[in-house]
């Protein structure tokens, strides 16, 4: 059997670890943050909504959201990357903790990007997997046009908060299908963050396969 390649031009993120503090937006539903969020700059126009931290766990890096919502280490580490490819609006403001939401700006035209699976309803994406785009560059940062069901990084980016230990967040090669994630066995050690690869999902398969 030949071995699949290690690493991916592109992930998406998603939240990992269970003992983390979270936020909840008070706002909603009325307030919609994914209509005023739609890839537009918002500028001064921003009015961040009032919330609440709920758990006492770890402050992670990369707080759980629909959208990246970014400690300032996170940032800090990322900004230069992300900078192009996103408006960044700050949001939370604890003692000794600040975050900032990124309204990610950069999208990838529906011409380019394919799904082997998806549902659509009127027109719009509520899911997509097993994903690949072609025929343009990858930005640091992207959402997929008509689809905002996940948020995706370039290698690049996923590297670079692996390699600096920003907890809260894995990346999933969109490759892999999201009904087998819950079956693939995560170690990513201390640092708490990692890569889920095709090899990962290939090992789950063969073991349920001898059992």
């Amino acid at each position: 059997m030949s071995r699949i390649s290690e690493s991916s031009d592109f992930w998406y993120a998603i939240p990992f670890g269970e003992r983390y503090r979270q936020v909840m937006d008070l706002e909603r539903p009325r307030r919609d943050l994914r209509e005023e969020l739609s890839g537009h700059p918002i500028g001064h126009n921003w009015m961040p909504p009032t919330y609440e931290i709920v758990g006492k766990g770890t402050w992670p890096d990369w707080m759980a959201y629909w959208v990246p919502l970014l400690s300032e280490k996170a940032l800090s580490c990322l900004r230069e990357l992300l900078e192009p490819h996103c408006e960044f609006l700050p949001w939370i403001e604890e003692v000794g903790h600040s975050y900032t939401l990124l309204n990610v700006t950069s999208e990838i035209p529906k011409g380019n990007w394919t799904s082997e699976r998806s549902s659509v309803y009127s027109g719009v994406y509520t899911a997509a997997d097993i994903i690949s785009v072609h025929g343009v560059a990858i930005p640091q940062m992207f959402r997929l046009e008509g689809y905002q069901g996940k948020i995706f990084v370039s290698d690049a980016v996923a590297r670079v908060s692996v390699e600096h230990g920003l907890k809260g967040v894995v990346f999933v090669d969109p490759m892999i299908p999201e009904i087998h994630l819950p079956f693939i066995p995560f170690h990513f050690g201390r640092k708490g963050t990692g890569f889920v690869r095709r090899e990962d999902d290939l090992l789950s398969e063969q073991k349920s396969a001898t059992h």
